[in-house]
Order: C-alpha cells, then sequence, then structure tokens
C-alpha cells in the first residue's frame, strides 16, 4: 500500500511509482507524482494485477510521458478517480497494452502537447469499463481515445470528450475490427478534414 506520498522525478525513462512481475494486489492512494524527463512514467504497472489505483495526481512534463501505463497483462485493476495532466509531446494519460478486465472511472485527464492521448487501449487490450471519465486535448494531432490493435468488447459509458486545436479527434479506431459500447457520452472533436 502506497498512501499519501509526494514523488518527483526529473531523469528521462524514471518511474514515479512501478509495480513489476505479478506485484498484485496492492492498493496506491492519494499520491502525487510528478515526472519532467522524457519518456516518465507517473505510476506503471507491469504484469501487475487486482490493484486498485485511486485519487492520484499525477503530471508529466517531458515528451512521451505516461500518466498510468498498465502493461503486458495487467488485468483485473481499478483506476479511479485520478487527476493526470501531460504537457509533452505525444504525452498519454492512461495507456494500455494487452491489458484486460480494467475499470476505468471519474478519471479527469487533460493534455496539451501535440500527438497527444488521454486513453490509449493497445494489443488485444479487451474487455474494460470506461465510466465517467473526462478528457480534454487542447493541441494538434490529439486524442481523445484511441483503440488500436485488436483492443475488442471495451465499454464506453458516462464520457466527456473535448478535443481542440488542429486534427483532434475524440475517438478514433486503427487497425482492424474492434467491438465496442459507447453509452450516454458526449463526444466534442474539433477534426475537420
Amino acid at each position: 500500500t502506497l498512501l499519501n506520498n509526494t514523488i518527483t522525478t526529473s531523469g528521462s525513462s524514471s518511474y514515479g511509482i512501478y509495480l513489476y512481475s505479478s506485484s498484485n494486489s496492492n492498493t496506491l492512494s492519494n499520491n502525487t507524482i510528478t515526472t519532467s524527463g522524457s519518456s516518465g512514467y507517473g505510476i506503471w504497472l507491469w504484469s501487475s494485477s487486482n490493484s486498485t489505483l485511486s485519487n492520484n495526481t499525477i503530471t508529466t512534463s517531458g515528451m512521451g510521458g505516461y500518466g498510468i501505463y498498465l502493461s503486458l497483462s495487467s488485468n483485473s485493476n481499478t483506476l479511479s478517480s485520478n487527476t493526470i495532466t501531460t504537457s509533452g509531446s505525444s504525452g498519454y494519460g492512461i495507456y494500455l497494452s494487452s491489458s484486460s478486465n480494467n475499470a476505468l472511472s471519474n478519471n479527469t485527464i487533460i493534455t496539451s502537447g501535440s500527438d497527444g492521448y488521454g486513453i490509449l487501449l493497445y494489443s488485444s487490450s479487451n474487455s474494460n469499463t470506461l465510466s465517467n471519465n473526462t478528457i480534454t486535448t487542447s493541441n494538434t494531432n490529439s486524442y481523445g481515445i484511441f483503440l488500436l490493435s485488436s483492443s475488442n468488447n471495451n465499454s464506453f459509458s458516462g464520457m466527456n470528450i473535448k478535443t481542440n486545436n488542429t486534427n483532434g479527434y475524440a475517438f478514433y479506431i486503427y487497425d482492424t475490427n474492434h467491438n465496442f459500447t459507447i453509452t450516454d457520452s458526449i463526444l466534442n472533436s474539433s477534426y475537420a478534414g
């Protein structure tokens, strides 16, 4: 359990909190994490499941920064009421890679760098439930939600997504056929192509 910590990193490829290889059933709550180096990770779960990440405040400012990153079968985690801000280019609010059956709810994500992603589901990240998340992007070529590489059977409800500036996409699907459900959501896209 990690509660009420303040963590700051400034080097490239640095981690605020890193749960590695079967670091399961943890609680990470009310932490304040700031990363400023390139490829900085606020919270990274690698093959770690059944944890709760809630009420964390995460700020990344380096290029390619990740607010919360779940990878390699980090399944059945709960991410709720986190506030994530990314300002570097190619920043990711929440990134799921090959991770399934997670619940993401009531998170607030703001990206202001170019090529920013609010929430990205990648490489067979299946059967995740996303509800009542608020995402705002404000730079060029940015995405509220991005589904990529056979991420199927995900459900979205109560989403409030707004993209500003050129080539902003509220909901973007790429590469193969994706089965998903979206209900009771507000999608406001700035794309004018």
